[in-house]
């Protein structure tokens, strides 16, 4: 969506973090450029990629994503971030019962000895414009469910601290840490939330903070750096905002009576990324 994204990498590339070290930049995006991009953006300083893939079959994608380019973009987008150096590469199914699970399987076929990671993420009722419903989620136990009747797996232990995604090998993989044969994760926001353990905010672009993917507010940034606060000031006032956040609207959600939470206001993910 930005016009030059390149640029804006190569600036954040350039800076560094209080004790001098550099960011690891990565950057989630519909693939539709990716194939055209990717050399660009490893050369600016991009580490990696996290690319959104709801299945392989056209109209299954079309219908997710109400998109008007076909799959076969995301997929060269992605083979052409592998041979750039983008990576680990991630790749983001969101699962909608009776839309797209038919494409777990397949999903997991194709990118299975890739080394890419892809995961399931439980269908959220993220923003209030995407028609959310309890009986459109499929947990992500019963995707493991369907998995292992396929393609065997085992249980991997988590990568870092706060890490949302449960992870899991292939059984037949030369090892269980085997990275070429890929690996899957899910995602279960929905049926085993995970607010307690969450470690991240986001920053939309008009400088408003917001410490969840559900947040009914953000908190202005923009105004806090050009009144010239130093970095010190900027810290403090950051570290205030996240030792009194409370948000936890995933625990909350399966107490709030019927129809609640389609009236609370939401940011759209749109708004603020995934």
């Amino acid at each position: 969506m930005r016009q030059n994204i390149e640029v804006l990498v190569e600036k954040l590339a350039a800076l560094r973090t209080t004790d001098g070290s550099p960011l690891d930049l990565t950057l989630t995006t519909n693939g539709a450029l990716l194939a055209r991009k990717a050399r660009a953006l490893k050369a600016a300083g991009l580490h990696r990629v996290t690319v959104s893939l709801d299945g392989l079959d056209d109209s299954v994608f079309r219908a997710m994503n109400d998109v008007d380019f076909p799959v076969a973009d995301v997929l060269d987008g992605i083979h052409a971030a592998q041979e750039a150096g983008l990576g680990p590469i991630k790749v983001n199914m969101v699962v909608k019962r009776g839309t797209n699970d038919q494409e777990i399987i397949p999903m997991a076929r194709h990118f299975k000895g890739s080394g890419i990671v892809l995961r399931f993420i439980e269908y959220m009722d993220v923003g209030a414009t995407n028609g959310w419903r309890m009986d459109d989620v499929m947990p992500s136990a019963e995707v493991i469910q369907r998995l292992q009747a396929e393609l065997p797996l085992v249980a991997l232990e988590p990568s870092s601290p706060g890490e949302t995604a449960q992870r899991w090998g292939y059984a037949d993989a030369t090892g269980a840490h085997d990275q070429s044969a890929g690996e899957i994760g899910v995602i279960s926001s929905v049926t085993q939330a995970f607010c307690s353990d969450c470690n991240r905010a986001r920053l939309s672009t008009e400088g408003q903070l917001y410490l969840c993917l559900f947040a009914s507010q953000g908190y202005d940034l923009r105004s806090l750096i050009r009144s010239q606060s130093n970095d010190d000031q900027l810290a403090s006032a950051i570290a205030q905002i996240w030792h009194t956040r409370s948000d936890r609207y995933s625990e909350l959600r399966s107490a709030l009576p019927p129809d609640t939470g389609s009236a609370i206001r939401r940011v759209e993910m749109s708004y603020i990324g995934g």
